[in-house]
């Protein structure tokens, strides 16, 4: 499977993102709530009695009526309730942008460590090969009488031992995968497979990729939105000192049994409120709404170090990578070369055993020190274009 097919199937699937992708709904319902307070507001009633004295004829009385109120002014608090709704909605959204990020990198990461494991147990795999022709090859000579018996054991351990590790390597392997599979909400590893892709990473200047996470992390655009959001909330406390207006007409229908003749009549007014004395309760909602804003920055200023924390981590990492990418390829060469001497030196009889396993060991190393380099490389590319707030750009270059 593609990486590309992995990050889409993870996107689809994912519990915990569909769950974060629901409070948009959540917020875009208390939007038309916040909004329907500001608007006309209808009730209708009605009613029925009856009543009867001694001595006297039952009496029965109906009543029914309508009525309609429009809040004129609420001091701001109608209009705050609405822009925090409106807020909470773009606050809701961005969140749900950022935990994709997050699914994403979550995914690529998990990939890029299963291609390691795939790639270290090759690298495994093709040893014990080798060791295992190394034994063939003296299990022969040994027959023949050109080899000694100890030549012999000791390819045969060194063999046992190369296919211990392998099977090893193979396990962990297929624990990557499973831990991918469940990154990606998929039921099993069955059919779940990997394919090596490649990416080409350049490092600028540490400031730069700095300014680009201020610009474009979407958890410090939603951090800047709680603020605003919080300056709202001191607004919508402050309304508390302030009157209330609203307009109001309706109509009544009345009627009684011994004439059953509705009598209509109608009222319209203005009415207003003012809460002179609350015993403090407005001035502590306002000075409460005032630390949270501040705590909101503070949370914002928090956000914003931990982040250039991990833009100057990953950036440190990758420029390490590269640079044991580079070197541990040359060392690859070196120990190849160094492999064909003793085994060519050992055929001819004038080198010893111990040299070609060595030399057969120490390629193994190598090669596994360049896979662990190169998929560094990978994992730190991600990394750092996470911490900048676009994981994918590492594909895409």
């Amino acid at each position: 499977m593609p990486v590309h097919q992995a990050v889409q199937t993870a996107l689809t699937n994912n519990p915990s993102l569909q769950r974060t992708e629901q409070s948009i709904r959540v917020a875009e319902e208390s939007l038309k709530f916040a909004r329907g307070r500001k608007g006309v507001s209808l009730n209708a009633s009605g009613g029925m009695s009856a009543s009867k004295t001694e001595g006297v004829e039952t009496s029965e009385r109906v009543s029914t009526g309508l009525s309609a109120s429009l809040p004129l002014y609420s001091g701001r608090r109608l209009e705050s309730a609405i822009k925090a709704a409106e807020l909470d909605i773009a606050i809701s959204k961005l969140t749900f942008s950022q935990a994709q990020d997050d699914l994403i990198y979550q995914v690529v990461t998990a990939y890029v460590n299963a291609l390691e494991n795939l790639a270290t147990s090759r690298v495994d795999l093709e040893t014990e090969k080798n060791l295992y022709e190394h034994e063939r090859m003296i299990t022969a000579q040994f027959a023949a009488g050109a080899k000694a018996k100890l030549d012999l054991l000791r390819a045969q351990v060194e063999t046992s031992n190369a296919l211990q590790t392998a099977a090893r390597s193979q396990a962990s392997y297929e624990v990557a995968l499973t831990t991918l599979a469940a990154i990606m909400s998929t039921d099993s590893i069955a059919n779940l497979t990997v394919e090596d892709f490649e990416i080409h990473p350049t490092l600028d200047d540490v400031e730069k990729y700095l300014t680009e996470a201020d610009e474009n992390r979407l958890d410090l655009q939603a951090d800047a939105l709680r603020i605003e959001q919080g300056e709202v909330n001191v607004t919508n406390a402050k309304s508390g000192w302030l009157p209330e207006l609203s307009a109001s007409v309706g109509t009544n229908l009345n009627a009684q049994s011994h004439e059953w003749h509705f009598t209509p009549d109608a009222s319209a007014g203005i009415s207003a409120s003012w809460n002179i004395f609350d015993s403090g309760i407005t001035r502590a909602e306002v000075e409460s709404a005032k630390v949270e804003v501040e705590r909101l920055k503070l949370a914002m200023d928090a956000d914003i170090d931990a982040i250039h924390e991990d833009v100057v981590t990953a950036y440190k990492n990758l420029r390490i990578a590269l640079l044991r990418f580079s070197t541990t390829q040359k060392i690859v060469d070196i120990a190849e070369e160094q492999r064909y001497i003793a085994t060519e030196k050992y055929n001819a009889g004038e080198g010893i055993l111990l040299d070609v396993l060595d030399a057969e060991l120490a390629l193994s190393t190598a090669k596994k020190n360049n896979v662990s380099a190169r998929y560094d490389v990978m994992r730190y590319s991600f990394d750092l274009a996470h911490a900048v707030g676009d994981t994918m750009k590492a594909i895409r270059g």
